[in-house]
């Protein structure tokens, strides 16, 4: 009979922080079917002590590891580590020195130190899996503006339709929480799309879809969704957005799109490549601490 691993994930409830940690736990739970885990809210010093000794005491599932994605969650992770004496790992380039934590994965384009407790990724870990692909399906993820990225709601809208006149495909659009009001509007008057807002999907919409589409198209902003969909096995087209400044993150870009990942015209061809880095971070993860 195989024995029961548990894992703890330190959670700030944002949304793309918790699709990290569960990214990197269900590929775990793919290598390893007994794996359990629970989330775990951010704490203040004291509860977090109150709370694990409180574990300690009680003949309960203890954790083999403890993960925790964002900021906020670091302190309640290294103190859970030290007094459960267990092994800590953020997903993340952290705030505290990384020589703090028993192992960090941080995505390449946060420049990550060549440690043996750091493993560098390909964007950062997601919940995204490839499957079977559904003939003359597309899609495009349209973001918004953020402190990287500008906008320009014209320039998109006439972009999208050169995209559809070239490629006659059954599109489906779909937006996020920063896409301004106005932009949805003007998508939602161009003709050959179904455009299905981010306010009518759920959590396993957008990774059923990129599982059976075959060509996604997604603005330079929204960089987790171009990572998710290369993770899908998808054609990965990037709609240029303004440039407020130059940072990580579009550095980050052009790097994939210079490497053959993306394409920004539907004539171009790009490498037949799926993104699988949960599942091989999984399985060095496995080899470190679950075996």
């Amino acid at each position: 009979m195989n024995k029961a691993i548990h894992l703890w994930i330190v959670t700030d409830a944002k949304p793309g922080h918790v699709n990290q940690s569960l990214g990197l736990v269900e590929a775990l739970h793919r290598r390893l079917p007994e794996l359990s885990w629970q989330e775990i809210p951010v704490m203040s010093v004291w509860q977090t002590i109150r709370f694990a000794l409180k574990q300690k005491q009680q003949k309960i599932l203890r954790p083999n590891l403890i993960i925790g994605t964002g900021h906020r969650t670091h302190l309640t992770l290294l103190l859970l580590s030290k007094i459960m004496k267990v092994a800590s790992l953020v997903l993340m380039k952290p705030s505290l020195p990384v020589s703090w934590f028993d192992l960090a994965i941080i995505p390449e384009h946060d420049s990550p130190s060549d440690r043996s407790n750091v493993i560098a990724s390909k964007g950062a870990l997601n919940r995204v899996q490839a499957g079977v692909k559904v003939e003359n399906t597309g899609l495009f993820l349209i973001g918004g503006p953020s402190k990287h990225f500008g906008w320009d709601s014209q320039t998109l809208s006439a972009t999208i339709k050169s995209i559809v006149q070239k490629s006659p495909l059954n599109w489906v659009l779909t937006t996020s929480r920063r896409t301004p009001e106005d932009t949805l509007k003007e998508l939602e008057s161009i003709e050959n799309i179904e455009v299905v807002p981010c306010s009518k999907t759920d959590a396993n919409w957008l990774p059923t879809m990129l599982a059976k589409t075959k060509v996604c198209w997604v603005t330079e902003d929204s960089v987790s969704m171009i990572y998710e969909a290369l993770t899908a096995g998808c054609k990965v087209g990037l709609i240029k957005t303004p440039h407020i400044k130059e940072s990580r993150l579009t550095a980050g870009i052009k790097a994939l799109e210079q490497s053959g990942y993306l394409v920004t015209s539907p004539e171009e061809k790009t490498k037949k490549v799926t993104l699988a880095e949960a599942d091989r971070c999984a399985a060095l993860v496995q080899q470190r601490f679950l075996t």
